[in-house]
């Protein structure tokens, strides 16, 4: 029945019933061997702590004070805690009339009793007689090694009622209801000896009138239905930067996903997130300085800096991951509506069959427009920059541009125009001739194509379009034109003659 009890605890020299050796209750195996005899002279439980020498359980001369049972136990550790020395703990704490934890030392006590291995054990004793339901007060003496003052007494009490409130979140259970809590010196063999003495007195006053089996047979029943065992043993501070940091996460997390919500919500109905590449650094910097902030104390503790580092990171990767991808499909967004636009020109022009370099004054327009409008998209900060989105977005026009006359589009607007021409009712006798002249004009001084401009007039059937692009030095223009410079000034003239017979 006991067999989850891995530590070692001893029945150590009573006066009545054992001999001055000790009585080994159960080995490390987990085998019983708990006498059948009476605890109706108490039961003390002494917690030593590991790697401290305890005065307590070191001479059989202080154990023989009285006549009371003594339980030997081993206290937690800051590295780990397993299941069975919890329930180790959780045992002692429900059969034992008064429990002494022993071995705090003076840089316990100047670090923190929260920050030691103190803070595990004694969240192991009152969880174990929180959650178990014992309503009997018990007698907890805190066994220092060294001289007790009232600083010393009034610091650790204050500790010792933080990690109880810890260990009984949502109960209503106070520390005074539940222990009568002593700071006791411990730095002499006489000091243990009183200690021993005033902790079997007590011990004797609640003691129950039943066997040792019985009682821890009780004690396991009540440990395996609770399973208060299977929960980790951390200092409340500890615990509480855990939480901490799970907290900032969350609250972070939620900010930052209802903002990209909002933002694939205009992305998906084709639209662009007005100043994205502001917004989406922003984003990221007030996340992570958020979580910083709120989580900053935890990064001091060892057990916590690396979750709280791994939390950072998965905060980092969602932003960082959302805003890549929110990128990518505005890039695609102004793409499809920077081609719409293009073709759309081309149609509106009333000859389809118009000079190349008009076609290609429309084409530099709409990259200028492209490059204006991925320009406030970039998140430099993630690389996600311009220059190949402007690259793929030119090729794409050029094809564009390559493929229109074929394309259905054009074909269906000369079919409209054609009908149209047919179609149109001419009077009997009616004949006219005119003529018009259409100027065009392309300036091209040097320079990449930062200045562009156009000017136009008509006059009756005469018409002259003025453009100015400074783009002579632009290597794309260049080969367009079979890898010479354009030439500065290129007037293109076209006579139309309109007859009627």
């Amino acid at each position: 029945m006991m067999r989850d009890i891995a530590m070692t605890l001893a029945l150590l020299a009573t006066t009545t019933s054992f001999s001055s050796a000790n009585t080994v209750l159960m080995d490390a195996s987990g085998v019983k061997q708990i006498p059948g005899v009476s605890t109706s002279n108490g039961l003390v439980a002494v917690i030593s702590s590991p790697g401290t020498p305890s005065l307590l359980t070191s001479s059989s001369e202080i154990l023989a004070v009285d006549d009371a049972g003594i339980l030997s136990c081993r206290g937690a550790t800051l590295s780990t805690t397993s299941p069975s020395e919890r329930t180790s703990l959780a045992s002692t704490s429900l059969v034992a009339g008064a429990v002494i934890v022993d071995g705090i030392t003076d840089g316990d006590i100047e670090t923190g009793l929260s920050y030691t291995r103190h803070a595990r054990t004694l969240t192991a004793l009152f969880r174990a007689r929180i959650v178990s339901g014992e309503e009997t007060k018990q007698t907890l003496m805190l066994g220092v090694l060294g001289a007790v003052d009232e600083s010393i007494e009034s610091n650790l009490n204050a500790e010792v009622t933080s990690i109880f409130e810890a260990a009984a979140v949502g109960t209503e259970i106070n520390l005074e209801d539940a222990y009568d809590l002593q700071v006791v010196s411990v730095e002499s063999d006489a000091d243990a000896r009183q200690v021993m003495s005033k902790a079997t007195e007590v011990a004797r006053a609640s003691a129950q009138d039943s066997t040792l089996s019985a009682v821890f047979s009780e004690a396991q029943n009540k440990i395996r239905d609770s399973g208060v065992t299977a929960e980790a043993l951390d200092p409340p501070q500890v615990a509480q930067a855990f939480l901490t940091c799970r907290q900032a996460y969350a609250k972070e997390a939620r900010t930052s996903r209802a903002k990209i919500a909002a933002w694939k919500g205009r992305v998906a109905r084709g639209l662009l997130v007005d100043g994205f590449g502001n917004e989406a650094e922003g984003l990221l910097r007030r996340t992570l300085d958020g979580f910083d902030t709120e989580s900053l104390a935890s990064a001091g503790l060892p057990a916590v800096a690396s979750h709280r580092l791994e939390l950072r990171n998965e905060l980092q990767s969602l932003v960082e991951t959302s805003v890549r991808e929110l990128f990518g499909l505005q890039i695609t967004n102004l793409e499809k509506s920077t081609l719409k636009k293009f073709q759309n020109q081309l149609l509106k022009k009333a000859d389809l069959e118009t000079a190349y370099d008009e076609h290609a004054a429309s084409m530099r327009s709409a990259a200028f427009a492209f490059d204006t409008a991925v320009t406030g998209l970039e998140v430099r900060s993630l690389g996600l920059t311009k220059e190949k989105a402007n690259l793929d977005m030119s090729s794409k026009l050029n094809d564009a541009l390559q493929t229109f006359p074929d394309s259905p589009a054009a074909q269906i607007r000369r079919t409209k125009q054609v009908t149209k021409t047919t179609g149109k009712e001419k009077k009997p006798g009616e004949r006219s001739l005119d003529f018009g002249l259409d100027l065009v004009a392309m300036i091209r001084p040097d320079g990449f194509g930062s200045f562009q401009g156009f000017a136009g007039y008509q006059l009756g059937g005469n018409s002259i379009t003025v453009g100015v692009h400074n783009d002579a030095d632009d290597p794309q223009v260049i080969s367009q034109f079979g890898g010479v410079r354009p030439p500065l000034l290129r007037v293109q003239p076209k006579l139309r003659v309109d007859m009627e017979m």
